[in-house]
């Protein structure tokens, strides 16, 4: 199976080990099999997931969530994530078929019945893989802390390269991560240009340029000499594209 080879974020979410270990040993063998780099993060209950999602700038790609959690709701849950994105694939884990139709208010991709069956699971993963490939291109992951927080490249102003150190500023937020704009530059779409030994922007938000810097939502961001040319006509082709 073919994938665009980035780094997928998978969650399990059930308050059974035992659940959880069968879930991960599969999905594990499955990733490594299929090629995909991947990330499986496991939680024992649906509290501590939240607080991840609202408080750690943690996203989840696909998330296998069980229904009946000891001290909440796996259908709250889900309501939940999809506050913080609407991306997420929601696959829930049941041992009840009475609660396969409560996924459709969440928009769930699948449901798998308890106990499992690896041949269901093999199924209803390839399905959310092909599904992350339709429009993963528009998005890029980065780690921040332990946690991987994906950033939909269209919000992007620009990024900011200091000490080892990058800064993403968005229309609503700024994170911080270890890494460096000349691998950030192989990632990110055509639209983006590097106007500077430490900055990379949006041409999408950019509204004008002068000889010194390009103007990004009342933000100066600094054009080198040596870019100038560069920019200035990559800004003017990107304008005039239909």
């Amino acid at each position: 199976m073919k994938g665009d080879k980035k780094l997928t974020s998978i969650c399990i979410c059930d308050d059974e080990k035992q659940q959880r270990n069968m879930l991960n040993k599969i999905i594990t063998r499955e990733m490594d099999l299929w090629g995909y780099p991947y990330q499986i993060k496991e939680y024992s209950n649906g509290e501590s997931l939240v607080y991840n999602l609202e408080h750690e700038n943690y996203y989840i790609d696909i998330i296998f969530l069980d229904i009946e959690l000891e001290k909440s709701n796996g259908v709250d849950i889900a309501k939940t994530i999809r506050k913080h994105s609407k991306d997420t694939i929601i696959i829930f884990v049941t041992g009840f078929s009475d609660y396969v139709f409560h996924g459709y208010d969440v928009g769930a991709l699948n449901y798998i019945l308890k106990p499992y069956k690896t041949e269901k699971i093999c199924k209803v993963l390839k399905e959310a893989l092909k599904k992350l490939e339709q429009w993963k291109e528009n998005f890029i992951t980065v780690h921040i802390g332990t946690n991987l927080c994906k950033i939909n490249t269209k919000d992007i102003l620009y990024f900011k390269s200091e000490l080892r150190k990058l800064t993403v500023v968005t229309f609503d937020k700024t994170l911080e991560y270890y890494g460096k704009l000349n691998d950030m530059e192989t990632v990110l779409p055509s639209n983006f240009i590097r106007t500077h030994q430490r900055y990379i922007v949006n041409l999408n938000h950019v509204d004008s340029i002068t000889q010194t810097y390009a103007k990004v939502q009342n933000e100066k961001i600094p054009i080198s000499r040596k870019k100038y040319q560069e920019v200035v006509g990559k800004f003017t082709r990107y304008m005039l594209e239909p």
